[in-house]
C-alpha cells in the first residue's frame, strides 16, 4: 500500500525524499501535484516534521 489514501500504485506517483517517510510513494492527485517536482521533494507530513525540527533546533516553539 502507498500514499495517504492507502491504495496500490497506479497512475503517476512521486517518492518522498525523507528516508523515514511512512508511505514513501504518493499519487500526484493525493498530494496536489500535476507534474514531477524538481529536486528534493517531501510529502506534506514529512515537510511539517522537518519544519518542526528546524524550529526546535533554532529554539522556537511550534505545535503541529
Amino acid at each position: 500500500m502507498y500514499c495517504f489514501c492507502r491504495q496500490f500504485a497506479h497512475g503517476e506517483m512521486v517518492a518522498c525524499d525523507d528516508a523515514e517517510c511512512e508511505f514513501e510513494w504518493f499519487h500526484f492527485a493525493c498530494v496536489g501535484l500535476t507534474k514531477q517536482p524538481r529536486g528534493r521533494w517531501l510529502c506534506p507530513r514529512c515537510n511539517a516534521t522537518a519544519t518542526e525540527r528546524r524550529r526546535a533546533k533554532a529554539g522556537g516553539s511550534a505545535h503541529l
